[in-house]
């Protein structure tokens, strides 16, 4: 009965209901042409799976919108395969025309960016229809233009580490671009696969200067045992080439490959044979496929239903204006996508036929596509909620779908997001068997508060920090106590649209009000950190006083950044192990809002450094991640563990036990696993309360 319907839907999306004579005649009235551009990839074959698809949608759209409505869509198209400057141009003059009421494409992430930046300025409606990346996504959410068709690839990673789970691996790896589709796979490769109970062995990244097979070559060797995954993550058909030379060359090692997307795009050869991953696709209940093969007499490939809906979201989003006379296109598309009247299915020619003429009798069903619910987020308006993804292998020359995953709650397999639910059973057990740690009285509380990076794109790290010290002091902590570090280059930044201020993400506070920086970070070298306590007047430090040290910066692997300088995390360690042995503090609370920040945490474990507690927004394998942007888009304004640190310390604060602020912040932060470090060195952390760490 499937199969009938399905041959059913092909039939009715591939019919015309009038012959061409009749559609001519019926042209001739055309009221009004509305023209969308589209940037793809022209060049070779890949490039003819959208220019059929969008023709397609277009055929379909202008066969109902011309005899209802008298209006017609069309495409001008240009090809994406040019240099960064000719892009920019490029994007920059579409998004200055009138006459082009959106912009379909492009296909690359890095693209994606230059054009975003350049349709923001006009609010140009922008459709990537297959552009997933994350750090994209966040910059322009809720700025009412952007519109991607998938997921973010917080998805996509997440369905490879459950697909190399579901294979057998216990442990995985990850080749991933330095770029801006690449960052996403790194911020969430180690937190995803913790989440899944898998073993991360390494993470390399690759530049456009590297030899990725040279990198590749090294990672099969490190890691050649047959429960292992490698995740390789090309961003361009030809790094998928030369990934899939080191596929096909390998002589030893039983471990296995995933890839992600891009991969799919490659040409039918042999040479690919045998390789599989992760993409986006149809939706496989739409009939979408089986239509376009008989239409097309070839299956749909990379892109093709994204694209297909892409243009079929844009010229209902048209006609819906048409109607109704405004000039806000991307208002108009809200309304389409978030109508609740009847589903339609708008991959045929029959069900944009009837969307068509609902719109125009002033109802709003819910537009369904080629590729899915198309159900969006009604906060924010920028990614689709839910995207079907299959795993796919070369057989015979072709891409051949061995399953079907979608993260909503449908009947197909593997709903990817119930995977997140397992995040609150990873939390640590943080009740170390030796309760018995005596400090002496407390008398009072010292903090240091440290910026470590300097610039107007990393305005959220001293953001942070002045957050901090804004809490202390109004908490009653006396600015002697508060050594405060930060290269104070952001609040009369040339590029500050408001000269000394600073902004909250809580509130409308200046967060620089009546701030006194004691070092400037250019000023000091980390070696010099144990002699501020003596050199800052007033601030005493002895077995009676505890110490709050809030970090906040950038981090590699092998340990914090200080002023674009690496610091060795061992270094870190015994510099607090010196600062309890030459000031005997009490106890130091210390607080890591950097990348890997968990190196440091492990340092402190491995040098037994006794009385410190270190708590990282990530752990020694993850990065943190960066949260809410300003009005422009363009800037970050926080960090997601401080955002939550500092919610709870201001409204919870003189209640939650150290035990408690973990339990909150952990569970509240996604992205990165919040972590305790050196409990066993600090003591039952049940008894201890936050209070002693931000009061006086």
């Amino acid at each position: 009965m499937r199969k009938l319907m399905l041959l059913l839907a092909a039939f009715l999306m591939c019919t015309c209901h009038k012959d061409d004579d009749t559609q001519s005649a019926k042209e001739s009235h055309v009221r009004k042409e509305y023209q969308i551009a589209v940037v793809l990839p022209t060049e070779g074959t890949v490039g003819t799976f959208w220019k059929k698809s969008i023709d397609w949608s277009l055929e379909n759209l202008n066969k109902a919108l011309i005899p209802q409505r008298e209006i017609k869509v069309t495409a001008e198209w240009y090809n994406e395969e040019q240099s960064e400057q000719a892009l920019k141009a490029l994007f920059n003059e579409l998004a200055e025309r009138e006459d082009i009421s959106a912009i379909l494409g492009p296909l690359y992430s890095a693209n994606a960016k230059i054009a975003a930046d350049e349709c923001y300025k006009t609010k140009k409606m922008l459709i990537p229809a297959t552009v997933s990346s994350e750090s994209l996504m966040r910059q322009y959410s809720g700025k009412d233009f952007l519109w991607c068709l998938t997921e973010n690839d917080i998805s996509q990673c997440e369905v490879l580490l459950t697909r190399a789970k579901q294979k057998g691996a216990k442990s995985v790896s990850l080749l991933t671009s330095d770029d801006a589709y690449g960052q996403t796979f790194l911020d969430w490769f180690a937190f995803q696969a913790k989440e899944l109970q898998l073993e991360v062995n390494s993470v390399e990244k690759y530049t456009a200067n590297d030899d990725v097979r040279e990198k590749m070559n090294a990672l099969l060797t490190k890691h050649p045992e047959k429960s292992h995954c490698l995740i390789c993550v090309p961003n361009t058909q030809e790094i998928a080439g030369k990934m899939n030379t080191c596929r096909r060359n390998r002589t030893e090692g039983k471990s296995f490959l995933l890839f992600s997307d891009v991969a799919y795009i490659t040409p039918k050869d042999t040479t690919f044979e045998g390789m599989e991953g992760i993409t986006q696709t149809h939706d496989p209940e739409s009939g979408f496929s089986v239509a376009y093969e008989v239409k097309h007499g070839d299956a749909p490939g990379y892109g093709s239903a994204h694209y297909y809906d892409a243009a079929t979201l844009a010229g209902l989003a048209i006609l819906n204006a048409d109607l109704t006379g405004k000039t806000d296109l991307n208002a108009s598309l809200k309304q389409i996508v978030s109508g609740e009247d009847d589903e339609i299915n708008t991959s045929s020619e029959t069900g944009i036929e009837q969307a068509v003429a609902r719109l125009i009798a002033g109802k709003h069903p819910h537009c369904a596509g080629a590729s899915g619910k198309l159900r969006f987020d009604k906060s924010v308006y920028t990614n689709v909620l839910h995207s079907v993804y299959c795993h796919w292998q070369v057989y015979e020359g072709k891409h051949l779908i061995l399953e079907y995953n979608t993260s909503d709650d449908s009947r197909r397999t593997d709903a990817s997001m119930a995977n997140w639910n397992w995040k609150i059973t990873q939390a640590q057990s943080l009740y170390p068997d030796d309760v018995g740690k005596v400090y002496p009285h407390r008398k009072g509380l010292n903090a240091v508060i440290i910026a470590t990076s300097t610039g107007w794109n990393n305005y959220r790290h001293q953001a942070n920090a002045y957050a901090m010290y804004q809490l202390l002091k109004k908490n009653g902590v006396d600015d002697d106590h508060i050594i405060l570090i930060s290269e104070d280059d952001i609040a009369y930044n040339p590029q500050n649209p408001t000269p000394g201020f600073i902004q909250s993400v809580f509130s409308d506070e200046n967060l620089y009000n009546d701030v006194h920086v004691d070092y400037r970070l250019s000023e000091l070298k980390f070696k010099d950190l144990i002699h501020v306590f003596s050199d800052t007047p007033n601030f005493t430090a002895n077995e009676h006083h505890d110490v709050l040290v809030y970090w906040v910066g950038h981090g590699e692997p092998s340990g914090p950044i200080w002023d674009n300088e690496i610091i060795r995390s061992l270094e870190v360690a015994n510099v607090f192990k010196q600062l309890l042995f030459a000031y005997r503090c009490r106890r130091i609370f210390l607080v890591m809002e950097t990348c890997y920040g968990g190196q440091v945490g492990l340092a402190c474990v491995k040098e037994q450094v006794p009385s410190v507690l270190c708590m990282t927004a990530a752990n020694e394998k993850e990065t943190s991640k960066a949260s809410r942007t300003d009005a422009s888009g363009q800037i970050w304004l926080s960090n997601s563990f401080t955002d939550n640190l500092l919610q709870q310390l201001s409204t919870q604060g003189d209640k939650l036990s150290l035990y408690q602020l973990y339990k909150e912040t952990y569970s509240k932060t996604i992205g990165s696993h919040v972590t305790l470090y050196n409990i066993e060195q600090f003591g039952m952390l049940d008894r201890v309360d936050v209070k002693e760490f931000i009061y006086p």
